[in-house]
């Protein structure tokens, strides 16, 4: 996926005149609420179906319970309209409207499978209540779910269900929907028909090439778009590795490969991991699917390897520099999974709180959306409102969720609070040169470790904290031989 051009904002936009539809749309999360509020926005008569009760009473006050960019105002411009309703009524709301979309969600089972109990209960309503209606399921589906959806409908005509996967990214949702990449557009035998039109009028006026095919292609391409982007964000986690282990620059090595018009820069940016809703889970999927048809997928087995382990390796290297993570007093910047949102699924900050913690450490923890009641249950974690009360007496600053306000954090004040200077820049977006100017001994993935670090702690940081597990920390730290350049053990 390419990167797109800056767009106005949404909720300027005026709705769009000329026919309109009378819809409703199953489900107010991500997905849903994106897409009831960006098609009331194009002049569609929409009604949000939303089955939690603190949800929809957070959207009958005109409030989106989720952070997402440019949401909010646009879903109180069009419950201001009248052209967005919100309802926990499916018997009222999906009764004789014209198309009832599918936005409900598609996790993975404790057992590794695609969990398909929200699914079936939106099909159970519909076939209820909405027994002329066009049926659209944007929710992600597994490749072969879609033959049974005309069964669980209870659907003589399989030309009244067509699929319409969604590409929205968490962060630019609504400019996504707005402006599309592409609409994939899955009918029962791949050629256009009374569906297909429906939902081509339901994206008039946002230009974007139409793709119409079959059931189960359309199910591959979202599926098969976001195993991709994973396998990238793997393949750039080992490059990284190599330029830490030869001495390379992996934001030079980035922009090399970026160069290639065959490679192009997205999703080229290392981590230590990625989560998320949709790339772990389809990556997952479609390796349990080859599985189950006995191919073998070494590459998207191999990814999903990865990316597992890409939280221990980290921390691996952290303790390779600073010693044993055990007594430590740790501060983790960000806990969503990656800015823009406060979604914590799959989230590699939260895996990497788990490993420290399992270490032995105490862990400090901030982000500026993610709700306290995430890190509340989580032993070993203090949370703070402020990042500079979270550095406080820090032995190590952890940045896992590249947030605008911690690049622009003034590093140099934040020194002045902290134990120990070390900071480990997982996501490679704070000036380096300027951190280790002010002092800072920094840790980035995919570049070798350039300056000494700082042995002694400093005396005005505040009292020494323990972990409360294993043996106490000490304050003195030394050079330890055989762990390599500038490694550290107490």
């Amino acid at each position: 996926m390419t990167s797109q051009p800056a767009r106005s904002s949404p909720a300027d936009q005026p709705a769009v005149r000329g026919p309109s539809l009378d819809i409703a749309v199953l489900g107010a999360g991500y997905v849903g609420l994106v897409t009831a509020a960006c098609l009331a926005n194009l002049g569609h008569r929409v009604t949000a179906v939303e089955a939690d009760p603190i949800r929809l009473s957070a959207l009958t006050r005109g409030e989106v319970p989720f952070s997402e960019p440019g949401l909010d105002e646009l879903v109180r411009k069009e419950l201001r309209s009248g052209r967005l309703a919100v309802s926990g009524d499916p018997a009222r709301s999906l009764a004789g409207r014209e198309a009832v979309l599918v936005c409900v969600g598609t996790p993975l089972a404790d057992d590794g499978s695609a969990d398909l109990s929200q699914l079936r209960s939106a099909c159970a309503a519909i076939a209820e209540h909405a027994r002329e209606a066009t049926i659209v399921v944007r929710s992600t589906l597994p490749p072969g779910v879609a033959t049974s959806l005309r069964l669980w409908l209870r659907r003589a005509d399989p030309r009244t269900i067509v699929l319409n996967p969604e590409f929205l990214r968490q962060g630019t949702a609504v400019s996504d929907f707005l402006s599309p990449l592409r609409v994939v557009i899955g009918t029962s035998d791949g050629e256009p028909g009374p569906g297909s039109r429906l939902v081509e009028q339901l994206y008039r006026r946002t230009p974007a090439p139409v793709l119409i095919t079959d059931y189960a292609s359309a199910e591959l391409i979202k599926n098969a778009a976001n195993a991709y982007l994973a396998t990238r964000l793997a393949f750039i986690n080992e490059v990284a590795d190599l330029c830490e282990a030869y001495g390379a620059d992996i934001d030079d090595v980035r922009r090399g490969l970026a160069l290639d018009p065959r490679i192009g820069g997205s999703y080229l940016r290392p981590g230590v991991g990625f989560g998320g809703s949709c790339l772990p889970k389809e990556l997952a999927n479609l390796a349990r699917l080859g599985r189950e048809a006995g191919i073998e997928l070494p590459m998207l087995e191999g990814a999903q390897a990865d990316n597992a382990v890409r939280p221990r390796l980290a921390i691996d290297r952290l303790e390779r520099l600073v010693g044993p993570m055990n007594g430590r007093l740790v501060t983790v910047l960000g806990l969503a999974f990656k800015a823009g949102t406060d979604d914590v699924r799959d989230s590699p900050a939260l895996a990497l709180i788990r490993e420290l913690t399992e270490r032995g450490a105490l862990v400090r923890a901030h982000d500026p959306q993610v709700r306290a009641a995430v890190t509340a249950r989580m032993r070993g974690v203090e949370r703070c409102a402020d990042p500079l009360d979270a550095c406080r007496g820090a032995d190590i600053v952890i940045l896992a969720t590249d947030w605008p306000a911690y690049r622009e954090l003034d590093w140099e004040a934040v020194l002045e609070h902290v134990r120990r200077p070390v900071i480990f820049d997982t996501r490679a977006v704070l000036d380096g040169p300027a951190l280790e100017r002010a002092g800072w001994t920094l840790m980035r993935v995919g570049l070798a470790q350039r300056s000494r670090p700082r042995i002694q702690p400093r005396a005005n940081a505040g009292p020494r904290h323990r972990a409360g597990r294993g043996r106490p920390a000490r304050d003195g730290w030394r050079i330890a031989a055989g762990i390599g350049r500038g490694g550290l053990e107490p």
